[in-house]
């Protein structure tokens, strides 16, 4: 049916929102990483427990828990101390404000924890530049088995100039893809779309032609995130909104002649009428809870937000017979690319204060820690928790225990991160199709956030400006043939053009530009 008579008032009320769109094709889900079903350590080998000879080391490590409590029985925390001879504790903060606001105290008071990880990159860089935290280059050699987990990233994302300042973990990385009710397509004698202009065939089928044969003019075809939809059509024409290679040169989307393309493409599909008339203004499970009420027969979302147990459980309800197919290979007339992944993209930076290289010891502690936490028994520990009490091992695959519950806080532990699919596979197993499909969805590289924001160049003035004019383009409200007009004001006036002169100077000095 036809709601696009809302859509100006949706519009205005983005706008008053400050709604910021995202050319990104992933996000994550849980704080933290983990690990693999690997063997045991062996003694000797890098990252093998120590001794318990000699007095323990203490240890603090300070991140954020978001609301995370520790368990009485905190049998992550007695099996390190165990095998390391360590005494190690965690001092948990909410919120990444809290986060920033105590540590700030600490430094103040020259009392830094022994291991910090910082959720974000400013408070990172701020750290680091003002000579609080340790170059890690020296010790990479002591990392081994970190590096063997996380590859070849695992420095290159959190330098600093020709510094290393911290260990970056890897990414949770799930990929917002179109999911279609293929009963509705069976049922209008649809075949299941191969690209994007059949998929917005689609949308408007299931606006127009009853779908759930219900005889009410009640349904429309697309609910999303507006920043989903986005983040899938813009590198479906070969673009994004950030700074990427094309035919080995560096350039920012925003002014290839494929982002005019996009942008128009978005236009037609609101212009349509078949999608969300509240696509601007959806947030959190707004979309999901519409297509799970049979509003809408086509999610943009992750096989998170729709194919975990508990969310099946949720369409199954509401719509016993919904089948819901994931298309995760759609063309367009860019290729075959349905997202972006930020190049230097990380769910965290852990980096140890500069003033802990006075303390051989507890560095050296701080090392085989975060070693043993890559690799085998230590890894499954802070994973799945305990051997044949939490998981079996059987063949080198993982199964869980109906006690696997007790293990939701091991993520806190997880000091180097963990391989995502094998550990989803392990915590989802009805889900490992979808896992794997997420795997293979294409998505090029960005190299936006490897950039540090030159001065004199606001970056909240001039991407509140960019996402305001680009949603007036999405819904008409700016004519396409305003655009070059709008790169030259944002160029000037909020000094983009500073921004990425500066970007390209500090990509090429980090080798990405040849």
């Amino acid at each position: 049916m036809k709601m696009t008579n809302r859509l100006s008032g949706v519009l205005a009320l983005a706008l008053g929102a400050g709604v910021l769109l995202s050319a990104c094709g992933g996000s994550g889900e849980e704080s933290g990483q983990a690990g693999s079903a690997t063997a045991s350590v062996s003694p000797g080998a890098t990252g093998s427990a120590s001794s318990a000879n000699g007095p323990k080391i203490a240890l603090e490590a300070f991140l954020a828990g978001w609301g995370l409590a520790l368990p009485g029985d905190n049998f992550v925390k007695r099996e390190l101390d165990q095998a390391l001879n360590t005494d190690l504790n965690l001092t948990l903060v909410t919120t990444a404000d809290e986060f920033i606001q105590k540590l700030n105290l600490r430094a103040a008071g020259n009392e830094l924890p022994d291991i910090i990880r910082f959720p974000g990159k400013n408070e990172y860089q701020e750290y680091a530049k003002r000579g609080l935290l340790l170059d890690l280059t020296p010790y990479m050699n002591k990392l081994g088995d970190v590096k063997a987990l996380i590859g070849e990233d695992v420095f290159q994302r959190g330098k600093i100039g020709d510094k290393a300042y911290s260990i970056t973990l890897n990414p949770t990385t799930y990929y917002n893809v179109p999911w279609v009710r293929k009963d509705w397509l069976d049922h209008l004698g649809l075949p299941v779309p191969k690209t994007l202009d059949e998929l917005l065939e689609v949308s408007k089928a299931f606006t127009t032609r009853d779908p759930d044969g219900n005889g009410k003019n009640d349904t429309f075809g697309l609910t999303a995130d507006l920043s989903a939809v986005t983040g899938m059509v813009m590198p479906l024409h070969g673009v994004a909104n950030g700074l990427y290679l094309k035919n080995g040169q560096m350039v920012h989307g925003l002014y290839q002649p494929e982002m005019k393309d996009a942008v128009g493409y978005i236009k037609k599909m609101i212009d349509s009428g078949s999608l969300d008339p509240e696509i601007a203004s959806n947030k959190g499970t707004i979309s999901r809870d519409k297509a799970f009420q049979g509003k809408a027969g086509i999610l943009v979302t992750n096989w998170t937000g729709i194919m975990k147990d508990e969310e099946i459980k949720k369409w199954k309800d509401a719509n016993p017979k919904a089948e819901w197919i994931m298309i995760s290979d759609l063309k367009g007339p860019g290729g075959d690319f349905m997202a972006t992944k930020a190049k230097s993209a990380t769910s965290g930076y852990m980096a140890v204060p500069k003033s802990i290289e006075k303390n051989p010891a507890k560095l050296e502690k701080i090392w085989e820690l975060f070693n043993y936490t890559a690799k085998g028994d230590g890894l499954n520990l802070v994973q799945f928790g305990l051997k044949d009490v939490h998981y079996k091992l059987d063949n080198g695959k993982i199964s869980l225990t109906d006690k696997a519950s007790e293990t939701a806080y091991t993520w806190v532990y997880q000091f180097s991160g963990r391989p995502e699919s094998s550990y989803l596979s392990a915590k989802f197993p009805a889900q490992v199709p979808y896992i794997e499909a997420n795997d293979r969805v294409k998505a090029f590289d960005t190299y936006s956030s490897y950039v540090t924001l030159p001065d004199g160049y606001n970056a909240a003035d001039a991407d509140r400006f960019k996402e305001e004019e680009l949603l007036k383009f999405y819904f008409g409200k700016n004519k396409l043939d305003t655009f070059d007009a709008f790169l030259s004001k944002l160029d000037t006036t909020f000094k983009y053009q500073i921004y990425i002169d500066s970007a390209l100077k500090q990509l090429g000095e980090m080798g990405f530009i040849k």
